[in-house]
């Protein structure tokens, strides 16, 4: 089994204490429940698709369509969107939603399958929310099944960790093989930036990639 872990982060971030909370339960976009924490919570978005709303007591918020597993706003403390969805995006998975955070994922750019891969075209499922001293937290799955053997026969499970913390938003995607023969891959997450000036700089503190 073979693990590749790509954490990407605007600021460092240091997780402590975990406060989690599971009285709360909601469906996912496969039909099946998980446990909320305080901070993350599911609604209905656009095109009616499910979407998490994470939310920090300073006003910071993020919302991540489980389509695509694609974070499509970032706002902090009630400030305007950082992040840009296209005008034309559609919300109704015949096509991946074009803007925000979306995934590449075997592939990046035209290939042999379809362009950028087929993760921003699945569902993702949730299977962890936290809330680590006011910082809410939550982590989405992406397994392999018939869509996405049909175009590259492999097992592999992809886990993708989204922070919200008062001033920045932290991402964590990690790939495991889970099959019994090695694969080679391309990933990326396409951000989109809402910007005004588009000769403006962008600080990135913190991007490391672990092959485990």
């Amino acid at each position: 089994m073979a693990m590749l872990s790509m954490p990407f982060s605007f600021s460092n971030l240091n997780l402590r204490r975990a406060n989690r909370c599971s009285g709360k339960a909601f469906a996912n976009a496969k039909g099946e429940t998980a446990a909320t924490a305080g901070g993350v919570r599911v609604t209905e978005g656009e095109g009616n698709l499910p979407k998490i709303v994470l939310t920090s007591p300073h006003g910071s918020e993020a919302d991540i369509y489980l389509f695509g597993g694609c974070v499509t706003s970032w706002k902090v403390d009630g400030g305007k969107d950082l992040l840009f969805v296209r005008p034309d995006a559609v919300f109704n998975k015949k096509k991946p939603i074009s803007g925000g955070i979306p995934h590449c994922f075997p592939q990046f750019g035209p290939g042999p399958i379809q362009q950028h891969g087929f993760a921003r075209n699945m569902d993702w499922s949730i299977v962890d929310s936290e809330n680590v001293e006011d910082i809410p937290v939550v982590t989405l799955e992406l397994k392999d099944g018939p869509y996405s053997r049909a175009m590259w026969d492999f097992s592999f499970q992809a886990l993708y960790k989204v922070i919200l913390d008062t001033k920045s938003i932290s991402t964590e995607l990690r790939i495991t093989n889970t099959d019994n023969k090695p694969f080679s891959f391309n990933t990326a997450l396409h951000t989109y930036f809402c910007v005004s000036n588009i000769n403006a700089s962008l600080k990135i503190s913190s991007y490391t990639c672990l092959n485990n």
